[in-house]
């Protein structure tokens, strides 16, 4: 599938099949950065989130965020 102005990043999806959760160990996340305070506490949310799975896995699961595009943001990528 192809996205408008959206990096997919080198990931796996989160699947649903036979009553679980599939959950890779790279999935990918998307995020809204956000309007207002979104464009400073997001970088440092991101950090603190990739921290700890660090921490919690030992370095053997990653998160692949893809930022999506909401408010001010989206209006200038796609008017």
């Amino acid at each position: 599938m192809s996205y408008v102005n959206i990096e997919v990043p080198n990931g796996e999806k989160i699947s649903y099949a036979d009553g679980k959760l599939n959950v890779p160990d790279n999935p990918i996340v998307a995020y809204i950065e956000g309007d207002g305070i979104g464009v400073d506490i997001t970088p440092a949310s991101l950090h603190v989130w990739n921290s700890a799975v660090e921490k919690a896995y030992g370095g053997k699961r990653k998160i692949a965020w893809m930022e999506i595009y909401s408010g001010e943001k989206a209006a200038s990528l796609y008017d």
